[in-house]
């Protein structure tokens, strides 16, 4: 294990520059975006650049027998700061549904951004293990009737990653054409809901799960299904530079 306090320096570093991107774009909560790998994993000085589909199947909120459902695209980049920590950044278009029993809202398709950062607190060569955490903001703004609304939930995980050929080593040599990262894990989930008056989340806490893959030309793809707090499937590509 790395020391704990540099790597304190290092996510105190990164959650500066997040605070300051997040405000620049006015974000103030986040949309069910996937957790995605629970640890840093770009690399320093490096990026990845790609797109993910995100649905949100189902999320009870608060309010008796009221459910919310969405559905995003986003164009999304990551920057490794250093081996890690990585900042990630979403950019798209969303919509929600919130359903009860008395009356169902459905807005239009909207811009959605978020923004984010992964952070490795430990790495288990060994075992080929990565244990990490998670924290996003992302939103989606879009046309309900005659105004706007929006709807907001933010993130904060933890898990664990298993890279199945020790991408925690670099100096190994790859033996298959594609790397194969298994990871899951615990995460909290709120939400801010400006769709419907109140019904914020009824369940905070919940599972996420995946599988990640890397090539050797730099391609990767994913997919994600989070449980508990939320259903919700992501699938996802990007292209490392």
């Amino acid at each position: 294990m790395k020391n704990v306090s540099g790597i304190g320096a290092r996510v105190a570093r990164g959650a500066a520059v997040l605070a300051m991107l997040a405000g620049g774009l006015g974000i103030t909560a986040a949309e069910a975006a996937p957790i995605g790998v629970p640890a840093a994993t770009t690399g320093a000085g490096k990026t990845t650049l790609g797109g993910e589909v995100n649905l949100l199947l189902d999320r009870d909120l608060a309010s008796a027998s009221t459910e919310a459902e969405s559905s995003q695209v986003f164009a999304t980049g990551t920057l490794g700061v250093d081996d890690r920590l990585d900042l990630v950044f979403r950019l798209g278009f969303g919509d929600v549904t919130v359903t009860s029993p008395t009356a169902s809202v459905d807005t239009d398709m909207g811009p959605a951004f978020g923004a984010g950062f992964k952070v490795t607190w430990a790495t288990i060569k060994d075992a080929n293990l990565k244990v990490g955490s998670v924290f996003q903001t992302t939103r989606i703004r879009a046309d309900q009737g005659a105004g706007r609304a929006s709807w907001s939930e933010y993130d904060a995980a933890l898990g664990v990653t298993f890279d199945t050929e020790g991408g925690v080593n670099p100096k190994r040599p790859r033996t298959t054409e594609f790397t194969l990262m298994p990871y899951g894990g615990f995460a909290w989930s709120g939400v801010d809901n400006g769709v419907t008056a109140g019904g914020q989340e009824d369940d905070s806490f919940g599972l996420f799960g995946g599988l990640a893959a890397k090539g050797r030309g730099g391609f990767g793809f994913g997919v994600e299904l989070r449980l508990v707090d939320q259903l919700a499937l992501s699938l996802g590509a990007s292209m490392a530079f």
